[in-house]
């Protein structure tokens, strides 16, 4: 800085440098600021013109639907009372009444064209009584076999023996789930449409109330082991279950497979809104697999369950013999194998 350079005359010199400097950029972004607007300008107008040709398009399809579809014509469209209203809503005349008759056109012109295409209105296909005989015919072997895979594969586990007692808990017997296997058959696969909907939903519900059944099953005491009251020996070895029905290991949840309504019901919630309403069908589908399900429980024999466990008081010669004690069973494959094939009476 020069001496004789006073501080009030470098301010005056910056001020007027920040002052030409903001001019010069105000200048610039008022430039670009109208460059944008026109360009804005521009893409709106452009976008008018399509609109107004997009709403000529449709007054005339809706006006060659309104010709096609005359009182008592297979065109005529089904939502001509919501039509009428559209128009009563716009205002009688002018410009609001004349968008209600577009829309009404428009409405028309969709009807028409869905009516044409053979759709009737509706993308969904009718649930027919061929589907129905096509369903029963591709669900019975499906079902059948997959219980009969189950069957292969379900056993007993954790069985707490006392003396000649069996006891298990719910969750006592495990299995495979029936769905995957349902589905995946070949009856079920060759389906199409609504027919392959309802079939699917018929093994998620079957699968589901199966489930249910088979997660609470209990063996309440039954005595399956009648020489482990006396045994001769410090522990007994494994030793096969004295045959019973697989309708005596209680299950709370069995209404849900030998129930009708029940069954019914878990149909109905796996199929869809357009399927769920063909109540008669669901029914007569529940009814059958409800009794099968009663009459398959009755008839097989759960057998094979092989007990052991030791004999706490065995103490010869005094003490010769002595009850098992906290015996369990060896949780194998098998313990249903025996069972009959499970048949779905749906006719």
């Amino acid at each position: 800085m020069k001496p004789n350079l006073r501080p009030t005359r470098i301010s005056k010199h910056a001020a007027e440098f920040a002052g030409a400097a903001s001019k010069s950029i105000a200048k610039q972004a008022a430039q670009q600021s109208s460059g944008a607007a026109s360009m804005a300008t521009k893409v709106a107008s452009a976008a008018s013109n399509a609109f107004e040709k997009a709403g000529g398009a449709a007054s005339k399809a809706g006006g060659a639907a309104k010709t096609a579809g005359g009182p008592g014509s297979p065109l005529t469209p089904a939502w001509n009372n919501d039509i009428a209203k559209t128009i009563g809503k716009a205002g009688g005349t002018g410009k609001k009444s004349s968008v209600g008759a577009a829309q009404a056109e428009n409405w028309m012109a969709v009807e028409l064209m869905s009516s044409l295409a053979g759709g009737g209105g509706s993308s969904q296909p009718a649930f027919t009584a061929a589907d129905e005989t096509a369903v029963i015919e591709a669900i019975k072997p499906a079902i059948k076999s997959a219980v009969d895979l189950w069957k292969s594969t379900a056993h007993f586990t954790d069985l707490k023996i006392m003396a000649v007692s069996a006891i298990g808990t719910p969750g006592c017997l495990d299995g495979m789930s029936l769905e995957p296997h349902i589905r995946s058959h070949a009856k079920i696969q060759a389906l199409t449409g609504p027919a392959r909907e309802m079939a699917n939903g018929i093994a998620e519900a079957f699968s589901d109330s199966f489930y249910l059944w088979q997660d609470a099953v209990t063996v309440p005491g039954l005595p399956w082991y009648p020489a482990f009251a006396a045994y001769p020996g410090p522990a007994a070895p494994p030793m096969p279950n004295v045959p019973a029905p697989l309708v005596t290991c209680v299950s709370s949840k069995s209404s849900k497979l030998v129930l009708p309504s029940e069954l019914a019901s878990t149909i109905t919630q796996a199929l869809p809104a357009s399927l769920s309403s063909k109540t008669d069908f669901i029914n007569r589908v529940a009814g059958g697999l409800a009794i099968s399900a009663t009459t398959w429980l009755a008839s097989a024999q759960v057998m094979l369950v092989m007990g052991f466990g030791p004999v706490p008081s065995f103490a010869p010669p005094y003490v010769p013999v002595g009850p098992v004690i906290n015996g369990t069973n060896i949780a194998a494959p098998g313990h249903l194998a025996t069972a009959p094939q499970f048949n779905p009476l749906i006719f």
